[in-house]
């Protein structure tokens, strides 16, 4: 039900070299769209509004970034970065396309302890729609979220803990209840 408005994101950004000319000394720049980061998000309407994690959109440059959308039916898009909120640690992207598949939100507030969820994502950056199954153990958590450098980059407060496994690309992926709805 939910794997149609699952999506791949993979961000693109500009990367610049500079080329010095060791015979005159003349320095140029070639400037080069190069992979920065993946991670998948989920359609939340027909008109191509898709959910997923700042830290996914953030890889880039928000005036060069790119994101392209690849979704479960094999067709590609770019989307236009619309918005992020760092507190709650979401991005809102937009494709332009009509009568595409999304998924029902939730209510995360009607989670207990012990709920069965499945988590779905593009594990390790390859493995589109890859899905998951685990528990919610706990709800309310406070975390601090580092970058891959193990860096803290954030902290992020009112979490839900999962013990379904998450992959690096899984990032900004639905956590799906039992009845298909988004929590």
């Amino acid at each position: 039900k939910v794997s149609p408005a699952v999506v791949n994101i993979v961000v693109l950004d500009q990367q610049i070299t500079t080329l010095i000319n060791l015979n005159t000394g003349v320095q140029t720049q070639k400037i080069d769209i190069v992979q920065k980061g993946s991670g998948t998000g989920f359609l939340i309407s027909a008109d191509g509004l898709i959910l997923t994690n700042k830290h996914v959109a953030s890889v880039a440059n928000d005036k060069t970034g790119q994101y392209k959308i690849l979704l479960n039916s094999g067709k590609q898009y770019y989307a236009q970065l619309i918005g992020k909120d760092p507190i709650n640690d979401l991005a809102v992207l937009k494709i332009f396309d009509k009568n595409l598949p999304f998924v029902q939100l939730g209510d995360s507030d009607k989670l207990s302890v012990g709920t069965t969820v499945i988590a779905i994502g593009n594990a390790l950056g390859r493995y589109q729609n890859s899905a998951t199954k685990g528990i919610i153990s706990g709800l309310g958590r406070s975390i601090e979220a580092s970058d891959q450098s193990g860096t803290t980059a954030e902290a992020l407060d009112n979490v839900i803990q999962t013990d379904a496994e998450i992959n690096p690309g899984n990032s900004g992926g639905p956590l799906v209840d039992l009845n298909g709805n988004i929590v």
